[in-house]
């Protein structure tokens, strides 16, 4: 058991803690959706490994209460777990490459990508344990949330779990994550428990032909799936990580080296250099401070909602009777890096901003059209730290 990983989970008790006094404040400023789900995912990871960590439950209980039953129905609608299963699938696709890798030296990067794909999942589960402690603690609006939402879960793992087979080359990640968890929680956690014992670790190579070994037919019928052409696609998650330089740097070279043999992935990567450029033209020089992000100045008019704001950067939202507009108003310009806006309609798909009167403005279109949509806001410091909030439209 990975010391490092321990810590990690027992850290959720301090955390929940602070996020119990953001709640019991109410001093957030925006929508109380992000924060839920963030005292829900803290409160599952430490009940779903009670026994090596211990918790102080009557704190998590506490914790949990401070959800009001209107900051829960704000958090419920606007989960979506429609890419759960891509994200799962993907995994598996991922694990076999990290087992049986084109480039020796991507192995380990490749499978880095594949267990946060099935973290994503256990960050899922957790949330679910959370909901479902707090409906046996006569919580009926969590009752609700939490079987609706298990039910689609359980539609998504029906159809991923045929893909334990790939995921055991991942398992020296997944079984210090099942070693964890307690027995009742590891015997559901398919994703990090099934098939994870040391007998299993060689499958995929043997499967792959690379290791000699014995195997009965039930496993020998998963050679078509880990036989097949590995070509784990470089998702536009990854670009934006590239272009905001948040990957690390085996990832980079990774992308990089591929770019070579896949045309549309030099493209992207040409478009990104070309925009650098073009940023570069416009902030070098002695014109750099006229052309930096405007400190920000408090905006005239009807007020706009304040979404968050922290040390460095206010986020707003201005309604109008044409457009909604989202603004990120940096406290010092010359610590931010970039900003980006992802619709719910289109969450692969960036929306670029202008510098204008408070900042950097976003134009969302028309109130009307955007009714009951959200989108997801990342921002990224110069110093390589990354904040992503969702935006209640």
């Amino acid at each position: 058991m990975s010391p490092s990983l321990r810590e990690k989970y027992s850290a959720r008790a301090d955390e929940l803690l602070s996020l119990e006094v953001e709640l019991e404040g109410g001093k957030r400023p925006g929508g109380p959706a992000p924060l839920v789900g963030r005292v829900l995912e803290a409160a599952g990871d430490l009940l779903r490994r009670s026994a090596t960590l211990g918790p102080d439950r009557q704190a998590v209980d506490r914790a949990l209460h401070r959800v009001s039953d209107g900051a829960l129905r704000s958090w419920s609608s606007a989960v979506a777990v429609t890419e759960l299963e891509g994200r799962l699938q993907r995994a598996a696709s991922q694990a076999v490459e990290a087992a049986l890798p084109d480039v020796p030296e991507e192995a380990e990067t490749i499978a880095g990508w594949a267990m946060q794909d099935l973290l994503a999942r256990d960050r899922l589960e957790s949330t679910l344990v959370a909901l479902e402690r707090l409906a046996a603690l006569g919580r009926d609006d969590a009752r609700l949330v939490a079987s609706q939402l298990r039910q689609v879960v359980g539609g998504v793992d029906a159809s991923c779990r045929n893909t334990v087979t790939a995921l055991t080359s991942l398992n020296a990640y997944r079984r210090p994550e099942a070693g964890l968890l307690d027995e009742p929680e590891r015997r559901r956690a398919w994703w990090f428990a099934a098939r994870s014992g040391i007998d299993d670790d060689l499958l995929v190579p043997i499967l792959g032909g690379e290791r000699q070994g014995t195997l009965p037919p039930a496993e020998r019928a998963a050679g078509e799936v880990v036989m097949s052409k590995r070509a784990r696609r470089i998702s536009y998650d990854d670009l934006l990580r590239f272009d905001l330089g948040l990957s690390s740097d085996d990832e980079r070279e990774s992308i990089r080296r591929r770019a070579a043999n896949d045309s549309e992935l030099r493209l992207a990567l040409s478009a990104i250099e070309e925009g650098d450029r073009a940023i570069e033209a416009l902030t070098s020089g002695a014109d750099q401070a006229r052309t930096v992000v405007p400190l920000p100045t408090e905006p005239r008019g009807t007020p706009p909602d304040i979404i968050e704001e922290n040390d460095n950067f206010k986020v707003l939202v201005f309604r109008g009777p044409r457009t909604v507009q989202v603004v990120v108003q940096p406290h010092d310009p010359r610590r931010l890096a970039a900003a980006a806006v992802f619709r719910s309609e289109a969450p692969g798909t960036p929306l670029s901003p202008v510098t204008g009167e408070y900042g950097l403005h976003f134009d969302l279109g028309a109130p009307e059209r955007l009714r009951g949509q959200s989108a997801r806001l990342v921002v990224t410091l110069l110093d390589g730290r990354s904040h992503s909030l969702e935006v209640q439209l």
